[in-house]
């Protein structure tokens, strides 16, 4: 038993590294610190808005919920808020909670879903051609981005102060260079989970 303690305390360890390093990577590749091989240039400065369409979700009723639907309902916080037969956004869509104590949080979605009231869903243009690149440079502004929670009760993002929300973002290739680098390192990560996971 002593021996298998080891191994998962080894793991966490290893885990936590690996998130470090992430958190490292990202740090530098996402504010253009550091320059992956054969990109130059200056990165660009765009509002949210004028990158995506911001569109708020249709809010369920408690009672049209449960834990075995097939979609996941996904509304303010920072899991799923239950279950649904139901679904109104494709996979693979980038959401924001709008409204509660999680008001900010930035997910990726990889399956179709139920978006509700309390959470919005973001639709790339042609400017940005990486749904991933978006995700990894929000999440990296996360902390930013909850700090335009206005409200004391039920606290939330209003749609224009995160329309006007600025990043900087670098040309698509190099945006699809980044995105790799970063999924690699979450694949990783997630691999290593699992791991720890048969260990336990």
């Amino acid at each position: 038993l002593s021996t298998w303690d080891n191994a998962i305390e080894l793991k966490e360890k290893l885990i936590e590294q690996k998130k470090k390093q992430k958190k490292g990577l990202m740090q530098l590749l996402l504010t253009g610190k550091k320059r992956l091989k054969g990109f130059s240039g200056e990165w660009r400065k765009y509002k949210l808005g004028s990158l995506c369409s911001i569109k708020k979700g249709v809010q369920l009723n408690k009672l049209e919920l449960d834990d075995k639907g097939a979609y996941a309902a996904i509304n303010g916080g920072i899991g799923a808020s239950g279950y649904t037969d139901l679904w109104n956004t494709e996979a693979n869509k980038i959401t924001i909670s709008e409204g509660g104590n999680s008001c900010g949080f930035v997910n990726y979605i990889t399956e179709k879903f139920w978006c509700g009231g309390h959470c919005y869903v973001l639709e790339i243009n042609k400017i940005l051609e990486n749904n991933i690149f978006l995700f990894h440079i929000l999440k990296f502004n996360q902390i930013k981005i909850m700090r335009l929670r206005v409200g004391s009760g039920l606290p939330n993002i209003q749609k224009k102060d995160l329309s006007n929300f600025i990043l900087l973002v670098p040309n698509n290739e190099e945006q699809t260079a980044i995105a790799n680098v970063l999924s690699t390192a979450d694949k990783e990560i997630e691999l290593h989970e699992k791991q720890l996971g048969e260990l336990k």
